[in-house]
């Protein structure tokens, strides 16, 4: 019970400006599967989630890349870590991305740096549940249309 309580603090700002000015990559992609695996020590779980890119707004991911996100479900374990981002297979994101090694990434500020995109609104959309932010502004949006999204993305590339 008191694990619903609790929630990952993150430094700000989230803005888009700054989550792509802070990240490796930008991209627009589709989630392809995932697979969870003990971490090396064993005591933490860990997801793989394989992404096929859409669009490439920001940096250079292969055809096909990887994304470690903590916590998953091992056999009957299953570990939440607040504030991570969740995928579901098919779906359709964009996400600020961190190089961890070649080829695999990580979601820059958690949950921050990834958008759901709704296949019917065009609607790009950002679940902050589990977060809380230090740094982050009242303004900065959780929900814009996708084109919205990826001028603001390119318009950040260009100052």
């Amino acid at each position: 019970m008191l694990a619903l309580l609790l929630a990952a603090t993150i430094q700000g700002p989230a803005d888009i400006a700054s989550l792509t000015l802070a990240s490796d990559a930008v991209v627009r992609a589709e989630v392809l599967g995932k697979e969870t695996h003990w971490g090396a020590g064993g005591g933490e779980i860990f997801t793989t989630v394989t992404l096929r890119p859409l669009e490439i707004w920001k940096g250079e991911p292969a055809a096909q890349f990887s994304l470690l996100v903590p916590g998953g479900r091992q056999g009957e374990l299953d570990q939440v870590v607040q504030g991570a981002a969740l995928f579901r297979e098919g779906e359709e994101v964009v996400v600020f991305l961190e190089r961890r090694t070649p080829g695999v990434y990580q979601v820059a500020r958690m949950a921050l740096g990834k958008f759901t995109v709704g296949a019917v609104s065009r609607r790009a959309v950002r679940d902050r549940s589990g977060l809380s932010c230090v740094g982050c502004g009242a303004d900065e949006a959780d929900a814009l249309p996708l084109d919205e999204l990826r001028a603001r993305v390119l318009g950040s590339l260009r100052k």
